[in-house]
């Protein structure tokens, strides 16, 4: 019998929306899933037709982590010299390699390696009707590095532990007051804040974005970037897009950028 479970891709107005469709299991990742989001997101950093992706889940919920039936699969995959391969942390990469701004939806359900997906896109836009908590330890689970890492640098060490321990499902207001997404909006908002979003991102020039996102990701990661940082305000002098938004701002029209 198959497994259920599948990942839909849509393109609208140079916006990709890649959703997660599994709502037998609250929309909970398989392997076929995370073999289909990162080659979905692989894809559309490639495409020059998109600006943005938009990650969400279908029906009421976001995501609630890895299928209980598809644990071994989706963590501990053995390849073929029986090294484990981890398919949730290759889909994390993926995402925080996309060079496109990275929006992730979030509502209903967002539990266990839910809101780990979430926090690898660079934007989280959720509705102040979500239901979260970070259950590992539920199961006997250690949670993947990265949403360790991430989530300390979100909370601090205190409340990742509290988290992380307890896997008690956060009140709304702490969710808000704690920072685990970037906005918190009424659930009656949610498309319109998202089309807003949209609309703002799409305005903005995409070299911009994009540098932005790898000055971050570097200043993240505490790597040496002295040399990036050279050779990209060289090009950042003379890129066209910046010619352009200058020349707009003197006119007092809205700009055309390039990219």
């Amino acid at each position: 019998m198959a497994q259920a479970g599948r990942i839909t891709v849509g393109i609208e107005n140079s916006n990709a929306t890649v959703m997660l469709d599994n709502p037998a299991q609250y929309n909970a990742l398989t392997k076929d899933m995370c073999l289909q989001l990162v080659g979905a997101f692989a894809t559309l950093a490639a495409d020059p037709a998109v600006r943005t992706i938009v990650l969400r889940g279908v029906g009421s919920s976001f995501c609630s982590g890895i299928a209980i039936d598809q644990m071994d699969r989706v963590l501990f995959d053995p390849d073929e010299q029986s090294a484990l391969i981890n398919h949730f942390d290759l889909v994390d990469r993926s995402i925080q390699a996309c060079g496109k701004a990275t929006i992730a939806v979030v509502e209903g359900n967002c539990y266990g390696g839910g809101w780990q997906l979430a926090s690898a896109c660079d934007i989280q836009l959720a509705s102040d009707q979500v239901r979260l908590a970070i259950t590992p330890a539920k199961i006997g689970l250690l949670f993947p590095r990265p949403g360790i890492e991430r989530l300390v640098r979100t909370v601090g060490e205190h409340r990742a532990k509290y988290l992380l321990f307890s896997g008690a499902r956060l009140p709304a207001g702490d969710i808000t007051s704690w920072g685990l997404f970037t906005r918190v909006v009424p659930q009656a908002d949610l498309e319109t804040q998202l089309a807003q979003l949209l609309e703002e991102l799409h305005a903005n020039s995409q070299y911009s974005i994009e540098r932005t996102k790898e000055a971050i990701a570097l200043a993240v990661a505490g790597e040496g970037s002295d040399g990036w940082w050279d050779a990209v305000w060289e090009e950042n002098a003379g890129n066209a897009d910046l010619a352009e938004g200058r020349a707009a701002f003197l006119a007092h029209r809205a700009p055309k950028f390039s990219s």
